[in-house]
């Protein structure tokens, strides 16, 4: 295919030339459909880009209306929140806590000992 026939032409030459002429109808087609594409999205692109900036305004005055209000009624809130009676009941869970966990403990120690001392009296010290 790539040598040259008896006529001195090579039989790949017809279809490499048939494939450049494809390729440029091929990228004429492509750049025409770009175009024409392009002029319908630049009137679409421009009502979303409007829409997009009334949304953005839009959420803008009511983020800030929002943080006004939580500005405004902060101290508020903060001055309502039962500070002395949340430390207490966690004081009294903390309590709790800790009791459960050394009478737990107790008790492992205690059937420790008694494993240790079965252990000593089985092997006669």
């Amino acid at each position: 295919m790539f040598r040259t026939g008896p006529g001195g032409r090579r039989p790949i030459g017809p279809v490499i030339s048939a494939t450049g002429k494809g390729a440029k109808w091929a990228a004429l087609a492509g750049l025409e459909g770009a175009r024409w594409a392009g002029d319908r999205a630049a009137p679409g692109a421009r009502w979303a880009a409007e829409r997009g900036r009334d949304g953005a305004h839009w959420a803008g005055e009511r983020a800030a209306r929002g943080y006004r209000a939580a500005r405004d009624r902060g101290e508020d809130l903060a001055e309502a929140v039962p500070v002395d009676e949340i430390a207490e009941s966690v004081r009294e869970y903390v309590d709790g806590a800790r009791e459960a966990i050394n009478d737990v403990v107790r008790s492992e120690m205690n059937d420790l000992r008694k494993a240790v001392r079965r252990q000593r009296k089985r092997i006669g010290i």
